[in-house]
């Protein structure tokens, strides 16, 4: 019998949902690990030492971890105290479990989740199988790797770090140990690499085990839709791109361009298209010849219009640096794609990079699914616990805090225009800074800290500034904003990994800071995710220290423009500007529903994201375990033999059975990697394209599985016939395989892309999954469509 909805919410509510409310089995659990530990108040450090190792034996004997879990935690907890001076708390041993059993913990800001993580990994890691510790990025990786280290080492395990830039050896060595930190998009890139391996020496990853990921609604919700990428080189256009950035940078907007009403694309008008003919003198731009042209232009269109210094990227020592919206930080090799890339860097006149032609891809949903188990933990959790439960299996457990939290969470400022809201924040932290209290501004952008630590500047008022300009300085920035009269600016505060401490790093002038109210956290616009305001709001009233917090909106913020807030609000309360904050609870409402229109908005792009590369990953999966046989030596690759008996024979008596039987198997894996290459760009032509098929009334989804489906069936058969081929016509010496391009890819790099799977455009029209279309519709749209398919086909030619 089916629930009705207030079955369904009070299931939810007793834990029978994505959300356990019922505490009871992980605290019955952590007064036993209590109990425990008062028998190792007077024990030595070497019989720490040896009952650790008899841990580790009962583990690798086959005892069930479960069984061990009292006495692990127990031990762990006395060992931190001993080497690190930190106690794990109730609460902190609360979480550990729930760790242990696969489940996401929400546990505060400053309620110390990096100790807590150490409990179940050393668990886990007693059976010599390996735990990996998936960190928001490489600092924190490093730092909690050291930090942590002493405790692990003292019990007999060893810990690893993974950073950007390391070796093959020293990766391979990180992994091997029994704790490795590493960011989750360092991990994937070693598991794309490994499908790439033309040798077994070459793989730097054991079989996954259990995995605990730091920062988990970021990693999980907000990098969900960032797939990780391994290319190739490949050669660069003969178009030239400064040429094409000149001629676009003095087209006019309203006249030769317009964007659209939401400022998400934008195209050129009749004039501007005959102005680019005209300055280009390459005849009709529409024409098969200009294809590739035509998108290039188009490309320095969008880089021109919709990508701004200093909010979407940066420029730093004379390269394009790309700016994470949910963290305000550089991420490291990301790019753009479909020559976007190249465009940006000729708008600003730096050197060209290649481009790449795409060997392998997985998102990050698909890459985590690869460990037999997983948890996380963040303070953020319950606002995406459906999601996270529906994508990743994993329930929310919300730890409470040690302390309770006093933290005053104040109603929020909505102005009517910016130049409002920016007067009363100036007012609000010129006088919280008179009074001595600290303060720490949260900003979108770095152009917006930077134009806000100017005004502060003039005013006479200094303060510091955190942005991707200078992240490196991040935690010494963070660690003073506590200090009496501190004044930091800082863009999102996600996966930052330091707390604040009232008073400064050394806490010396606490007790002033404590009777000013603590550290205040001032918001200047509402994000795309109520997680990421709920990060900012964290900073302050960590364990149970008093804090304030309060974001400054006003109906002209990027945010409340884009998706339409003047839709929302009445038209009896749009009031004229005004420099006083408005009042209204209805107005109130509809921003904080706005928010919530965008997280669905949001969440939809991820699922149909998933749904559209469920099948590819099944596919990837099963081409790349053929891979590894044919790499291990699992499957024995005889096509030479049964297919051409004669020749092998020959060449057999020539240069031997193992130095034929490799060559083999390099022409193989050869063929796998760019027959794996050439379906995924025929995958992505086909998802660019397939919502077209919604005018005749059909599913896309399904036909995209059809279409890729069909692809796929006959790709074992034609890397056979290739392989065969290659080896029938190939020069095989008494050295072995001669022919460099079949040794594998001479240079590849890792990247990460901002992909959707459905344009915005797409979306609108079509909606998601089995939506219908009408005919009236179709028949009003068909011409639209037919220009935007040809648009992207004609952008798709460059590769």
């Amino acid at each position: 019998m089916p629930l009705t909805t207030w079955e369904q919410q009070w299931r939810q509510w007793r834990g029978h949902g994505s959300i356990e409310a019922d505490l009871t089995p992980y605290q019955q659990v952590a007064e036993a690990v209590d109990r425990l530990g008062a028998s190792l108040r007077n024990v030595s450090d070497a019989r720490l030492q040896d009952a650790a190792a008899v841990l580790r034996e009962r583990a690798m004997s086959g005892t069930p971890l479960d069984d061990l879990l009292p006495e692990s935690f127990a031990l762990t907890r006395k060992v931190a105290h001993r080497v690190l001076g930190m106690r794990p708390y109730m609460v902190q041993i609360m979480a550990g479990v729930a760790l242990y059993r696969g489940k996401l913990v929400e546990m505060q800001t400053g309620e110390g989740k990096t100790l807590a993580a150490v409990l179940p990994a050393v668990l886990r890691a007693l059976t010599g199988r390996g735990v990996h510790v998936l960190t928001f990025n490489d600092y924190l990786a490093r730092r909690d790797a050291a930090w942590m280290g002493p405790v692990y080492e003292a019990l007999g395990l060893q810990v690893g770090a993974v950073q950007e830039g390391m070796s093959p050896a020293a990766r391979r060595a990180a992994y091997a140990a029994d704790i490795t930190y590493a960011t989750a998009k360092e991990a994937g890139f070693d598991f794309l690499r490994a499908g790439l391996a033309r040798d077994p020496h070459d793989l730097v990853q054991r079989p996954f085990h259990y995995a605990i990921i730091d920062e988990a609604d970021s990693i999980l919700i907000d990098e969900a839709r960032v797939p990780l990428v391994i290319a190739g080189t490949r050669e660069t256009s003969e178009a030239d791109p400064y040429r094409i950035a000149e001629v676009v940078e003095g087209l006019a907007e309203g006249e030769n361009w317009e964007r659209d009403e939401h400022g998400r694309n934008v195209q050129l008008t009749d004039k501007g298209i005959d102005r680019v003919e005209t300055a280009l003198a390459c005849g009709n731009l529409h024409a098969d010849p200009n294809a590739l042209l035509l998108a290039e232009v188009n490309q320095a269109l969008h880089a021109r219009a919709l990508l701004h210094r200093d909010v979407d990227y940066i420029v730093r020592d004379g390269s394009i640096a790309l700016v994470d919206t949910f963290t305000g930080r550089v991420v490291a090799d990301r790019r753009w794609p479909d020559g976007l890339q190249a465009a940006l860097e000729a708008k600003e006149g730096l050197a060209i990079q290649p481009g790449g032609h795409i060997l392998g891809s997985i998102t990050l949903q698909h890459f985590l699914a690869q460990y037999p188990m997983l948890a996380g933990m963040t303070a953020t959790a319950q606002p995406a616990a459906t999601e996270l439960s529906d994508h990743y299996g994993l329930r929310v457990v919300p730890i409470p805090p040690n302390r309770p939290c006093i933290r005053k969470d104040l109603p929020d400022f909505i102005f009517t225009h910016r130049a409002a809201k920016e007067q009363a924040l100036i007012k609000a932290i010129t006088q919280a800074h008179a009074q001595g209290q600290p303060v720490l501004v949260g900003t979108s952008s770095v152009e917006e800290s930077e134009h806000l630590a100017a005004i502060l500047e003039e005013a006479g008022i200094s303060c510091r500034v955190l942005n991707a300009k200078n992240d490196e300085a991040e935690s010494d920035i963070i660690a003073e904003a506590g200090a009496l009269g501190a004044i930091t600016i800082s863009t999102n505060m996600a996966g930052r990994g330091t707390d604040i401490r009232l008073g400064g790093a050394d806490e010396a002038e606490r007790e002033r800071v404590v009777a000013l109210g603590g550290l205040y956290v001032i918001g200047t616009n509402r994000h795309e995710s109520r997680r990421i305001d709920n990060q900012l709001r964290g900073r302050a009233g960590r364990q149970g220290d008093p804090g304030m917090s309060r974001f400054f909106v006003s109906l002209e913020d990027p945010l409340m423009v884009r998706f339409g807030i003047d839709s929302l609000i009445p038209a009896k309360l749009r009031l004229a500007r005004q420099e006083a904050p408005l009042e209204h609870s209805v107005i109130r409402r509809e921003v904080e529903r706005l928010q919530r229109i965008v997280e669905g908005q949001n969440q939809e792009i991820r699922t149909t994201l998933a749904r559209y590369s469920a099948l590819v990953e099944k596919q990837r999966a099963t081409l790349y375990a053929w891979r590894e046989a044919v790499l291990t030596g699992a499957v024995e690759v005889d096509l030479f033999a049964t297919q051409a008996p004669e020749c092998y024979a020959a060449l057999r008596e020539r240069v031997g059975v193992e130095k034929l039987e490799a060559v083999e198997r390099a022409v193989m894996l050869h063929h796998i990697d760019t027959a794996w290459a050439e379906h995924l760009a025929y995958v992505a032509e086909v998802r660019e394209g397939i919502h077209l098929v919604g005018l005749g009334g059909m599913d896309p989804l399904n036909e995209f599985h059809k279409q890729v489906a069909a692809a796929f069936s006959g790709l074992h058969q034609e890397i056979e016939d290739r392989t065969l081929e290659t080896l029938m016509a190939l020069e095989i010496t008494d050295e072995g395989l001669l022919d460099p391009a079949l040794r594998g890819p001479s240079s590849t790099w890792t990247y990460l892309v901002n992909d959707r799977a459905l344009t915005e455009l797409q979306q609108m029209l079509f909606g998601h999954g089995s939506s219908a279309f009408s005919a009236g519709a179709a028949l009003m749209t068909w011409p639209i469509l037919l220009a935007w398919a040809l648009w992207r086909r004609l952008a798709k030619r460059e590769d």
